[in-house]
């Protein structure tokens, strides 16, 4: 799960294709992390897609989002906001 103060909701998406169409979904259950592994989140793959934003962003902006894993363990991770 994820969360962030600058949205209502935070959730974990997972860019695909489908034929000659991107496609974003949520991933349910979250993202296997093999142990020692590493998991990178970066547009057009894994990222967090923020929900209901509670205020305007801008490009360069940093905001703390805070990761938590299946063992309970969390993670705070400064994300930046950049151009698409």
């Amino acid at each position: 799960a994820a969360q962030a103060d600058v949205s209502n909701a935070v959730e974990i998406h997972e860019t695909t294709m489908e034929g000659d169409v991107m496609r974003m979904r949520q991933v349910e259950g979250g993202i296997e992390l093999p142990a020692g592994g590493q998991v990178e989140l970066k547009p057009g793959g894994y990222h967090v897609m923020l929900i209901g934003l509670t205020r305007d962003l801008n490009a360069g902006e940093k905001f703390p989002v805070t990761l938590q894993f299946a063992s309970g363990a969390t993670l705070t991770v400064e994300a930046e906001v950049r151009q698409p």
